[in-house]
């Protein structure tokens, strides 16, 4: 058993997870809210009543924690290197390992910390969607665009939001801010979140926008299976809701091109980060062998 948490930029997701069967223990899944603005006292604070929440579920004895850290962060050692005072900026050079290690009194060695960009594909790696692939891409689809690369048994961040694509950089095209920002531009209505957007439904301009995402994701995984070479494809992040109005032009596009990889949706959902997170402690290989 290990603890699997996610920091976010206003709250903290953690969960239970279980190493052998791969999965989050039911009903141990919690999540709080954060103020990313607070002192380091309050933020420590409202991460480590979270984690408490959590290790009152654990029954081995021995306390496991992974965390996925946004921002800049020295992995190892646990010091947080990212100096943005409305993104946990009060934890500058602070080490997170340290704090929430004394106010759990356990050592700093039963914590490991990991990017959070990274969290989501080892989730679904571990024992997800993509959980028999020695090679995958995971995307998470949200106000940004997230990417990693699962190779060679390790998940690192592959850093695709700033890849040169149709003139600028595939953030730009490939995101929510693109979504709201190109419905904005068609209708003349001011949207700043899908949500806001979709309250205008029956609009014609609504699908014609996510018409145009598919096209630009499309030619994106068009672009990046050809230079990466993976064996499948995994999406999550914050527009699953979304999924049907996009996932399955994007699919059949791909494959029009002659390309027939998986492209899958996220098996865990919003819990693939914390199982994620949590398969940090496992001491196998990640991938595991398909049964025969």
């Amino acid at each position: 058993m290990a603890i699997g948490a996610i920091i976010e930029d206003s709250c903290i997701s953690a969960g239970l997870v279980n190493l052998e069967t791969r999965k989050i223990v039911d009903e141990t899944l919690r999540q709080s809210r954060i103020n990313p603005k607070g002192s380091s006292k309050e933020i420590i604070s409202s991460w480590v009543n979270v984690l408490k929440e959590v290790a009152r579920f654990n029954t081995n004895g021995t306390l496991q924690i992974g965390m996925g850290i946004p921002g800049a962060c020295d992995y190892e050692s646990g010091v947080f290197k990212a100096n943005d005072m409305d993104r946990y900026g009060s934890l500058y050079n602070k080490n997170i390992k340290e704090l929430v290690a004394a106010e759990l009194s356990i050592s700093p060695s039963s914590i490991r910390l990991l990017n959070d960009s990274v969290c989501f594909l080892q989730g679904e790696v571990f024992g997800g969607a993509v959980r028999y692939h020695k090679k995958s891409i995971g995307i998470t689809l949200g106000m940004g665009l997230g990417s990693a690369i699962f190779s060679n048994n390790q998940v690192s961040d592959a850093n695709l939001w700033r890849m040169p694509f149709k003139g600028k950089i595939a953030e730009e095209l490939i995101s929510i801010r693109w979504i709201v920002k190109r419905f904005t531009e068609l209708s003349g209505i001011k949207a700043t979140t899908i949500l806001e957007m979709k309250s205008h439904d029956p609009n014609p301009l609504i699908q014609k926008v996510f018409d145009e995402f598919a096209q630009n994701l499309a030619d994106f995984f068009i672009e990046i299976i050809e230079r990466e070479n993976p064996e499948a494809i995994v999406i999550g992040g914050h527009m699953q809701a979304s999924n049907r109005l996009f996932f399955e032009q994007v699919t059949s596009m791909v494959k029009a091109h002659g390309i027939n990889i998986p492209i899958v949706r996220t098996l865990f959902g919003e819990k693939a980060t914390v199982v994620g997170t949590a398969a940090t402690w496992y001491d196998f290989d990640l991938q595991d062998k398909k049964p025969s």
